[in-house]
Order: structure tokens, then C-alpha cells, then sequence
């Protein structure tokens, strides 16, 4: 725990070791040490201090001061209450000047006061008295839920140097062990619910009361076997994540298995508990039976088989299983398709069947797209925050990826052909790889392209990294560049057909430059000079030069009087090569 969060119990009992340890004249050093570091001002109040102190015991609990502690806070709230109501006064006549992004507005005076009660609640904890700090504690997290009408107050991410997930977690275990263990489970229920959107790094467990406090849980193995009775009956994600938590806690990795096993299907998140258990524990080759279990006891259109089958894939590769790698890299592809996941089953297949590999990816994604536009858009809709269980969306983009790592660069084409020369921004939108693709495969230079075509192809690349929240890494946009360079090395296109391609790069790169202008598109200016230049360069490298020049030319003209995009243009095409004034 840092340092400015050690609660006043332990500060003082940490106080108190490292003075017993020292000898007189080592305590003689360390104040004449201190005083040289006293301000002026607290010089005077420096030498009060300087006074023989209580016992430890005395010292804390004068600093915790329990019997105003609950007075305190019902004092500091009713401040903040008729700040509130001078504040709304305030915003309703002079609410042109406030920031509508400052959620926390003119309470930042009571930050302070607040950490410093969370602190001395904890010291109450510590100190034993739990009914003290559940109550101190109900109240300064109801305070902590106040906001004025429009929407400003002090919330538990602004008490930087509080530990609120510590507060949390003596709250409910003071909670729990001042009921009666009949109450424990329907009262810790609605406790744990209420904390659901309250910062304190994760979602609350029943660990949080456990891990808090040195002491063993009171009726722990009555209260599990209770916890878990209450919560068969409960509905909701909170109630099935609390579950299978009671089942590891009472029953351990072998509670996890038959739970599985049994009630799988309707609690399918039981199969990654198992399986996390089984990896924590290093039975890597459990893991792998597990999994291919689970696979078999699901149905196939279960959008969790794809976390499933990742569990696969990282106990194959810790194995140095390639086969089983290969298994899980296309089961978890064909059930949550990403850019992510198409670069983990290139990269896992034989170089002698990648472009086989493709093709297969290349007609399950067309084949999901179909299924897909017959299907309302509530139906993806994510349920829960990590997306385990929210079915795939296909992406016109990903599909473009396939079909070019295959090899089938007509098909990427056709399908780009009808979409919005703007509008490239969208994942839906295929033309926004598939020209810049056949740019950089045409100019021969996949692996150093010229400099405007460098960078429409990182834009590129950059834009299609971002296709999923939830899968997209840091080191994808250089994984796809790499890949890229690979398969456009051993590309051959007929001359007529890459005349073709060229041909059709170029008018879709014109139409799009002039769309960007014509709407005056301004922050885009810089996307439309540099597609231009693009496209002139790699008609230079093709032996084309007058068409290079002319279509720098034709945008000159055009465009005349806009002084912006011209500047960027002139910028552009000096590294083509060509005279811009």
C-alpha cells in the first residue's frame, strides 16, 4: 500500500516500533534534524510539541477522536449540501461562464476534509470498533454519491491519496460482522450491488472483506455454503460472478470443474474460472482438455468460445503444441473475427497454407456478413463490459484484409468499388485499405513506399488497428505492415491488370481529394493533398510521369482559391518531385 494511504492505526503503531528501536541520543539527532527543517512561522508550535506524549494507545485513539466522528461527517455533508445549493444558485444565473467539463466544480475545498475522515474511519476499523466504521463509512460513501443538478460533487476517483478500494472493503466486512449471519447474505448482497459503480480498481468482491483485515472471516465455511444458496437465486452479472467466487473460495479449482461441468451452459463464465484455476496452478496440459471440453459442451454460435479457445491457444504455445495452436487461432477467429485474431491464424499457420488459411477466413467472413445484415443491430450489443459474451460484428474492412492476404485483389477491389469516397474513418469502409493496398503493391516499394505514400499507407494501417475496442494491441499496426510486405512479395500482376488497378487507384483517389475540398472538409485538407501526391508518385514509379504531373495540375486548378488545401498540396507535391508554385 503507498505510503499516503497507511491508515492512522498502523502509522501510529509504525511510529511507535521505530521510536522504541532508537536509542536518546539517536532521537536527539532526528528532532534537531526536523527542527532545522521548521518554517519560521512554526517554530513557536514546533517547541509545544516538544512535550512528553501519551501512551500509543492514547495517542491513537485521541487522533481518531470516535466519539465525534459521526457528527463530523454529518457536519462536512451538510456543507457540501449548501454549497450545493449555492452553487445551483450560482450556475442558474451565470451559467455561460462555468465548464461544463469541470464535474467537480466549486467542492474541491472538501477533498481534503473528506480523505481525512476516510483515514480516521479506518483507524476506527483497526482499531476494532466495527460498528463505528459501518456507519462512518455508509455515510461518507453516501456523501461520495451526492451532486448538485448538474452533475458536479466530489466522487471517490477525486480522493486521489484515500484508499477507497480499502474503505470498500472495511465497510462490507464491518457490515458483515455486525449482522446476524441469517441477514449476512441478502444485506451483503445489496451492500456489494450499491458499490457497482464506484471507482476502486475492479469490481467488488467478496475477497475485498476477506483480504482487509489479519483475522480469519468469522463462520466463513457457514457463510459460503449460505452465500451460495442466496445466490443461485439471484439474476444478473453480479450475481453470477459472485457465485462462481463462493464456489473457488468454499470448493477451490475442483468446485470450479463440476460447476462447470453441470451448469456450464447457463453459467458458461465458469469454464474461463476453471481454466484461469487450472493455468494459475501451471496444469498447462489441463488447461487444454479443459478447454477443447468446454468447446464441446457449448454451442457453437456461444460468443465466450472464442476467450475459451485464447486459453487454448496460450497453453498449446507454453506445450509447443503448433497443431492444437492452429485448432484454437481458428476457433477463436471464426467466433469473434477481429484484424487481431486474422493476424494470430496467419502467423500460426504453415507458410505452405496461409494463403489456403486466408481463403477460409476470406468466405467465413463473407458468409458472416450475409447472416449478419439479416439481423438487428440491438442483437450486438455488448451486455457486459468486457465483451466475452456480446456477439461478433464483421466489419466490410476485415473481410478487405482476407481477401488481399489471400491473393484475391479483384474481389478487395469490387467490393471497395461502390463505397463513399468519404467517410474512410468508418471500419465499414473498404476502400480506406484496399486503395492504399493497391498503391503500395504497385509501386513496387511495399517495404520502403515514397514518402506520401508512406504515409496514406500508416493511415491506413493505424485505422484498421482500431477496428475492435477490445482487441485491438499496440504492436497490430506493425504486425499488418509485416504480413503485408510478405504477401506482396510475391505478387505478379499482368500489366493490363495492374494498368487496371493503377487506373481505377487513381480515379478513386481524385474523387475522393475533390469530395474532401468541395465539402470543405478543412481538418482533411491534409488527407486530401496527400492522396493526391500518392497517387502521382507511384504513376512516376510506373514510367508515367505526365499523368503524375497532371493530376497535380488538375487539383491546382480546381481548387485555386483555396488557400489552405493548396498550401498542403504545395508541401506534398514537393516530395514528388515536381515545381509547386
Amino acid at each position: 500500500m503507498p505510503e499516503a494511504t497507511i491508515p492512522l492505526k498502523r502509522f501510529f503503531e509504525a511510529v511507535e516500533d521505530r521510536l522504541s528501536a532508537c536509542s536518546a541520543d539517536e532521537l536527539r539527532s532526528i528532532l534537531r534534524a526536523m527542527a532545522q527543517v521548521v518554517a519560521p512561522k512554526d517554530r513557536q508550535g514546533f517547541l509545544e510539541a516538544l512535550v512528553p506524549s501519551k501512551e500509543a494507545r492514547d495517542v491513537i485513539q485521541s487522533a481518531l477522536r470516535q466519539d465525534d466522528l459521526l457528527s463530523e461527517i454529518d457536519d462536512l455533508v451538510a456543507e457540501i449540501r449548501a454549497e450545493m445549493d449555492i452553487a445551483e444558485d450560482a450556475y442558474d444565473r451565470y451559467g455561460d461562464h462555468w465548464d461544463d467539463e469541470d464535474s467537480l466544480g466549486p467542492y474541491e475545498q472538501f477533498i481534503a476534509p473528506l480523505a481525512e475522515l476516510f483515514d480516521r474511519t479506518a483507524g476506527v476499523f483497526d482499531c476494532g470498533n466495527r460498528s463505528l466504521a459501518r456507519d462512518a463509512y455508509r455515510k461518507l460513501f453516501d456523501g461520495l454519491a451526492m451532486e448538485d443538478d448538474y452533475g458536479r460533487g466530489v466522487r471517490a476517483s477525486d480522493l486521489r491519496g484515500a484508499d477507497i478500494r480499502g474503505a470498500r472493503g472495511r465497510y462490507l466486512r464491518a457490515l458483515y460482522e455486525t449482522e446476524a449471519p441469517a441477514n449476512r447474505p441478502e444485506r451483503l448482497f445489496e451492500a456489494m450491488q450499491d458499490f457497482g459503480d464506484l471507482p476502486g480498481d475492479g469490481p467488488v468482491m467478496l475477497e475485498d472483506l476477506i483480504r482487509v483485515s489479519d483475522r480469519p472471516l468469522p463462520d466463513r465455511g457457514p457463510f459460503l455454503r449460505a452465500w451460495i444458496a442466496f445466490l443461485r437465486e439471484q439474476e444478473g452479472a453480479s450475481a453470477d460472478h459472485w457465485l462462481r467466487e463462493a464456489i473457488r473460495l468454499l470448493e477451490g479449482t475442483k468446485g470450479l470443474a463440476a460447476f462447470a461441468r453441470k451448469e456450464g451452459k447457463a453459467h458458461p463464465r465458469a469454464y474461463l474460472d476453471w481454466l484461469t484455476a487450472l493455468q494459475s496452478e501451471g496444469k498447462t496440459a489441463q488447461v487444454v482438455a479443459a478447454a477443447r471440453e468446454a468447446l464441446r459442451a457449448l454451442p457453437a454460435d456461444r460468443p465466450i468460445r472464442a476467450a475459451i479457445a485464447d486459453h487454448l491457444c496460450e497453453a498449446a504455445r507454453t506445450l509447443g503444441d503448433p497443431e492444437t495452436l492452429q485448432e484454437g487461432r481458428w476457433e477463436a477467429f471464426t467466433v469473434k473475427p477481429s484484424l487481431g485474431r486474422l493476424l494470430d491464424l496467419w502467423e500460426a499457420t504453415p507458410e505452405s497454407k496461409r494463403r489456403t488459411r486466408m481463403r477460409q477466413a476470406e468466405r467465413h467472413l463473407d458468409q458472416s456478413l450475409q447472416r449478419q445484415t439479416r439481423r438487428s443491430v440491438e442483437e450486438f450489443d455488448a451486455t457486459v463490459d468486457d465483451d466475452l459474451e456480446a456477439p461478433a460484428w464483421v466489419d466490410r474492412t476485415l473481410l478487405a484484409h482476407a481477401m488481399m492476404l489471400c491473393g484475391d485483389w479483384e474481389a478487395a477491389r469490387a467490393m471497395a468499388a461502390d463505397a463513399d469516397v468519404l467517410g474512410w474513418s468508418s471500419s465499414d469502409n473498404p476502400q480506406s485499405v484496399v486503395v492504399p493496398a493497391c498503391l503500395v503493391l504497385l509501386s513496387g516499394q511495399a517495404t520502403a513506399p515514397p514518402a506520401n505514400l508512406a504515409r496514406l499507407w500508416d493511415w491506413a494501417l493505424e485505422s484498421s488497428t482500431f477496428l475492435s475496442a477490445y482487441d485491438e494491441r499496440p504492436e497490430d499496426q506493425k504486425r499488418l505492415k509485416s504480413v503485408y510486405q510478405e504477401v506482396m512479395s510475391r505478387v505478379r500482376l499482368k500489366e493490363a491488370q495492374a494498368e487496371s488497378l493503377l487506373s481505377w487507384c487513381v480515379e478513386v483517389g481524385e474523387r475522393r481529394a475533390c469530395a474532401i475540398v468541395e465539402k470543405l472538409r478543412r481538418k482533411s485538407y491534409d488527407k486530401a493533398a496527400v492522396i493526391t501526391a500518392a497517387c502521382a508518385e507511384v504513376l512516376r514509379l510506373r514510367s508515367q510521369p505526365e499523368p503524375a504531373a497532371g493530376l497535380l495540375e488538375r487539383m491546382r486548378t480546381r481548387f485555386p482559391r483555396h488557400r489552405a488545401f493548396q498550401d498542403e498540396l504545395k508541401l506534398v507535391a514537393a516530395k514528388v518531385g515536381h515545381d509547386s508554385s
